[in-house]
């Protein structure tokens, strides 16, 4: 009787580990989650208080398309809007690595790596910490900006 319950505990332990190691959806893997097209929303500035002033970016920015491809490039499609409601078009391509929460981007020889970094599978934030004071933060401290994208594609 002892070995019969033995070997249940023994089966029931084994089939516990399989599926809790196991999910059909882990949004751990963010090196999947990320590949895809993003659109560009808003940019949030975070004071060191916790308020947040949301900037939501005019229909031409939100234009901006940000495509992370499964071979490690990105194409940055991005629109800015000038002081006269002018739409200029700018692109960049480069390669984009993320262990983690470490996102790293590299454009012309040159490596960004964002401090800040949420990711979910449809909504995206990319930033820096930093303690610049800024105004409206009334002149307190800062604490963080982040770009928030939505997922399109």
């Amino acid at each position: 009787m002892k070995m019969k319950k033995l070997n249940l505990v023994c089966i029931i332990l084994i089939g516990l580990m399989i599926f809790s190691s196991c999910s059909s959806h882990d949004d751990s893997n963010s090196d999947s989650i990320i590949i895809g097209v993003w659109k560009s929303i808003k940019r949030v500035h975070v004071c060191a208080t916790g308020n947040e002033v949301i900037e939501d970016f005019p229909t031409c920015v939100q234009e901006s398309r940000l495509t992370f491809k499964s071979n490690g490039t990105f194409n940055d499609i991005n629109y800015v809007s000038d002081d006269t409601g002018t739409c200029m078009l700018f692109t960049e391509n480069g390669t984009w690595t993320l262990i983690g929460n470490n996102p790293s981007f590299t454009t012309d020889g040159a490596t960004r790596n964002p401090t800040f970094f949420e990711l979910t599978s449809t909504t995206l934030r990319i930033g820096y910490y930093t303690n610049y004071p800024i105004d409206f933060c009334s002149g307190g401290a800062y604490s963080h900006f982040y770009t928030e994208f939505i997922r399109v594609e």
